[in-house]
C-alpha cells in the first residue's frame, strides 16, 4: 500500500472517531482521546515520510512501507522463518497456512512419542484443548495409551478455532475439521474417533497459530 493510500485510510479513520466523539453526549473517554492520538500520529508520520520522498525526488506513491531493522515486525518476521524451518528440519512440510484438512506432512507419525506408563485406558477418554499463555494452545493430555475400541474425545471449549488432524500415512485417520464455541453455543464443540488399530499415532490442529500436538497410544 502507498504512502498516500495510508495517509487517507488513517484521515478518514481519524474523521470517523472524531465523528463518533461529537455524537455522544456525554464527551470522549480516555480510550477514545488515545485512540484519535494515536490516529493522527499514524497521519503525521505518513505525511512526513511523503514529504521526505519528495524533497529527494522521488514518488510517494510509489514507496512501499518496509520492515525497520531491529524492530518488533523484524523480529516476528524472523521467528515466524525460525519455526517454519525447524518443522521443515522436522520432515513437516505445509502447503498452506490455515484449517484446510488437505495439507500434506510427512508420511507416518510426525514425531518420535514416548508410551505413558501406567494401564491403558478404556471406554471414552477424554481430551481438552487448552490455552496455556506462554505455553500456547496445548491438548491436555498430550499423549494418552488407551486399549483397543476405546474412543478419543476431543473437547474445545475456546472460542478460537481448533483441529485434532491425523498426520497421512498412519493406520489410524480422522479429521474433526474446525472445532469452536459460538458466542450461543451451551456446550463446547467436540470430536470422536474410535481406535482399533495397535500402535501409536501422532495428531496436529491445523489452524494458524495453533501448534497443538499430541499422540494416541493403542495397546
Amino acid at each position: 500500500m502507498s504512502i498516500k493510500s495510508r495517509i487517507l485510510l488513517v484521515a478518514l479513520a481519524a474523521f470517523a472517531l472524531t465523528a463518533a466523539f461529537a455524537a455522544c453526549s456525554g464527551g470522549p473517554t480516555t480510550t477514545d482521546i488515545v485512540e484519535t492520538a494515536k490516529a493522527q500520529n499514524k497521519i503525521d508520520n505518513a505525511t512526513a515520510t511523503a514529504v521526505a520522498v519528495i524533497a529527494a525526488g522521488g514518488n510517494p506513491d510509489e514507496v512501499e512501507v518496509e520492515v525497520g531493522s531491529g524492530s518488533a515486525a523484524e523480529r516476528a518476521n524472523q521467528a515466524q522463518a525460525a519455526t517454519a524451518t525447524a518443522r521443515a528440519e522436522a520432515g513437516i512440510v505445509k502447503e498452506s497456512v490455515g484449517g484446510a484438512a488437505s495439507d500434506k506432512q510427512a508420511e507416518g507419525a510426525a514425531f518420535e512419542v514416548t508410551v505413558p506408563d501406567g494401564p491403558a485406558e478404556s471406554g471414552v477418554i477424554e481430551i481438552n484443548v487448552l490455552a496455556l499463555g506462554a505455553e500456547g494452545v496445548v491438548f491436555d493430555r498430550e499423549v494418552v495409551l488407551i486399549s483397543p475400541g476405546s474412543t478419543v474425545k476431543w473437547i474445545n471449549d475456546r472460542r478460537s478455532a481448533s483441529s485434532t488432524t491425523a498426520h497421512p500415512g498412519q493406520a489410524e485417520q480422522w479429521d474433526s475439521g474446525a472445532m469452536s464455541k459460538g458466542p450461543f453455543d451451551k456446550e463446547p464443540p467436540s470430536f470422536e474417533h474410535t481406535f482399533n488399530t495397535a500402535g501409536c499415532f501422532t495428531y496436529e490442529s491445523q489452524f494458524s497459530g495453533d501448534a497443538a500436538t499430541g499422540a494416541v497410544c493403542v495397546e
